[in-house]
């Protein structure tokens, strides 16, 4: 027993007039035999995929699946009254266009009470609702007086149907049934779509998903496309020519970052998703896989015949001067004593114009934006106290055999994680 006044409280809070429908295929279990489990799994995605954007249309949610049986809320009963009779305009239209879609639903409708939260609904609303339908026959739309009471009736044709007598209700609870036939059709304008619905684990599934298509990108950004562009003479800011691309490397990883959070709110949000983004995230996520495994093979196992790997393809034209380690200085000139321009973060690069030696220390001249120069110093010198280290290095973007063979590998990984995506079951 609840003592928990506050507890109380917020239940009590949560307590709303709420319309429930539910809809349930008739015989399902002769279809699951009779077909088997892959082809009555394909036939029930066809099912959901016919019925979730006509609840939709009218302003329901979907509160679960279960199994073949779809519970619905509505804050409008008319609304909830207008979705059964679509749902069974669409099967039957399905049943005439396709011999071998023999589904039928049986319908049931009630308002009252509930238990509303965030995902659920729970109370007496919920277990009428549910024997109702469990007393409807196939293609029948049957609703209680209770909802009908709240619609405009002279829009339906609603025939008597009936007591319902349930175990623990003194009095029976009366049923009527809507001629769907009869009515205008409601399903011209909607669409059976491809979207598919999520449970949470199948949402934490595609957020790892995210998170490993990110992890491609960035790797494909800070290995290779941030030194192609500027070897080409291009700024990633609106591909405008430019002589110096920084790295943006936490920027970058910013971006990543709230591009994840946001990503993983939006999913635990919503719940159906376009089956195309699913295969490309599937396919992404088979390329980010790839990628991470191929990385560390190469830089983790010395093998004979990997010597043949580092021969290079392709030399950029350009030398780079990259920033090793973070708060490098960029002077205005090759001098310890020189205005420092800005301090430079871990991975920034520039295109290389020279170098010169001064005391002993050398430096790398880089060309910057507006035509102008900086001085960057390789190293600092060892003192009293200071140890030797090295700031940065001086090289050319080199695309070699094993830069080729993961890039073919991440396609193909991405192929093969797009067409391998298969429907999960809920």
């Amino acid at each position: 027993m609840l003592t928990d006044k506050s507890t109380i409280e917020v239940i009590k809070k949560s307590r709303k007039l709420v319309t429930i429908l539910f809809s349930d295929i008739e015989h399902s279990t002769r279809h699951w035999e009779r077909r088997g489990d892959v082809d009555a799994r394909m036939l029930l995605d066809r099912h959901n995929r016919l019925l979730f954007p006509i609840i939709r249309k009218f302003r329901g949610k979907i509160i679960k699946t279960l199994g073949d049986s779809i519970m619905a809320s509505f804050g409008d009963p008319h609304m909830a009254l207008k979705a059964g009779i679509a749902i069974q305009q669409r099967l039957a239209e399905e049943r005439e266009k396709d011999r071998y879609f023999s589904l039928r639903a049986r319908i049931g409708i009630h308002t009252g009470t509930g238990i509303v939260e965030y995902d659920d609904i729970f109370g007496d609303v919920v277990n009428v609702a549910a024997k109702v339908e469990s007393a409807a026959k196939a293609n029948q739309v049957l609703l209680t007086r209770a909802s009908a009471a709240r619609i405009k009736q002279a829009s339906f044709t609603l025939t008597p149907a009936g007591d319902l007598k349930l175990i623990g209700k003194r009095k029976p609870v009366s049923l009527l049934s809507c001629e769907w036939e009869q009515h205008r059709s409601l399903i011209s304008n909607i669409r059976p779509d491809s979207i598919l619905p999520l449970l949470k684990r199948q949402k934490l599934e595609l957020i790892s998903y995210v998170g490993m298509a990110l992890f491609a990108l960035f790797f494909t950004y800070q290995y290779y496309l941030r030194f192609l562009l500027a070897d080409a003479g291009l700024s990633l800011n609106h591909f405008q020519y430019a002589t110096h691309i920084p790295s943006d490397y936490p920027v970058i990883l910013i971006i990543q970052t709230l591009t994840l959070l946001g990503f993983s709110g939006y999913m635990l949000r919503i719940d159906f998703i376009s089956r195309a983004v699913l295969r490309l995230l599937s396919g992404f996520f088979g390329a980010g896989l790839a990628l991470l495994l191929f990385a560390s093979f190469n830089h983790y196992l010395d093998l004979p015949f990997k010597k043949r790997w580092h021969e290079t393809l392709y030399a950029s034209e350009h030398t780079f001067v990259e920033v090793i380690k973070d708060k490098t200085p960029l002077k205005e000139k090759p001098d310890q004593q020189s205005r420092v321009i800005r301090i430079l973060p871990k991975n920034e690069f520039f295109i290389y114009l020279g170098s010169k030696k001064q005391k002993g220390l050398r430096w790398d001249q880089v060309r910057l934006n507006n035509n102008k120069t900086g001085w960057i110093p390789r190293k600092i010198l060892p003192a009293f106290g200071v140890a030797e280290e090295k700031l940065s290095k001086t090289e050319k973007f080199l695309f070699k055999y094993y830069d080729l063979y993961g890039l073919i590998i991440s396609i193909l990984a991405f192929i093969w994680g797009y067409m391998s995506f298969r429907i999960r079951p809920g």
